[in-house]
């Protein structure tokens, strides 16, 4: 089946398979650069949560982004569920940095949380009832519902953190890659997102977290990949110059 929005071809998940298989993976960000990732290799079980830890420049939102197709494989092999990257594009919802968002842009926070669903619609489709539902619910879930009329530029750190996740939520995905979802948050949106992430979880979905709270928040995770300078490492080259490990993650 061609999937609308983007015209990859669909395949269903591999349930069998791990959530995300990496192999000697090489990204770079044009030809010129140096490799922003070196002979990586992770392998992620389904209905899993995984920290991503790493100082800045480590390759960790490269990672999500490679994943996500959004930069070329120099070299190497990235499958999600058992199929080769894109053919279960739909599966995989990638959210960045706050950072990364014009909180300008004239929509209202619904019409953001909707985005979620544009993936499955074609590019001349408007989301139906069951989209606007699904959008609202997903507002619900992280005690945002009440914003659903506000502009995005409206918000708080804390209230778009609390957006963007529903957005991710409203995609129904089974993979989730989270870019620093708890970075600059108040202790009230903190608590939320977690609880959401676990019961996410609990639901057989997969779970990427980059995180500069790991040593707060180690017991919410199944694993730990540290990164630095674009390799996976062993945690104690992943810790900065105190020795934390809950570094700057980017």
């Amino acid at each position: 089946m061609i999937f609308p929005y983007c015209q990859h071809r669909h395949s269903s998940p591999d349930r069998q398979a791990p959530a995300l298989k990496i192999r000697s993976l090489r990204v770079s960000y044009s030809s010129e650069d140096k490799f922003a990732l070196k002979d990586f290799d992770i392998s992620i079980p389904a209905g899993s949560a995984t920290a991503l830890v790493g100082p800045n420049g480590a390759g960790k939102s490269t990672l999500f982004k490679a994943v996500c197709g959004l930069l070329p494989v120099r070299n190497g092999s990235i499958e999600v569920f058992g199929r080769a990257l894109g053919a279960c594009h739909h599966r995989v919802v990638y959210l960045p940095q706050r950072s990364a968002i014009d909180w300008f842009f004239p929509i209202s926070v619904l019409e953001l949380v909707l985005m979620g669903r544009y993936v499955y619609l074609g590019w001349f489709k408007r989301p139906v009832k069951a989209d606007v539902d699904l959008a609202r619910q997903s507002l619900k879930e992280m005690n945002a519902l009440d914003l659903a009329g506000r502009q995005i530029s409206k918000l708080s750190g804390g209230q778009q953190q609390r957006v963007l996740i529903a957005r991710a939520l409203a995609q129904d995905a089974d993979l989730l890659l989270l870019d620093e979802p708890l970075n600059a948050v108040d202790a009230s949106t903190r608590e939320t997102v977690a609880n959401v992430l676990h019961k996410v979880k609990s639901q057989g979905k997969t779970v990427i977290v980059a995180t500069h709270y790991y040593d707060q928040e180690e017991g919410r995770y199944d694993q730990a990949v540290y990164l630095k300078d674009g390799k996976k490492v062993d945690p104690e080259q992943g810790e900065d110059d105190s020795g934390h490990k809950d570094c700057d993650c980017r």
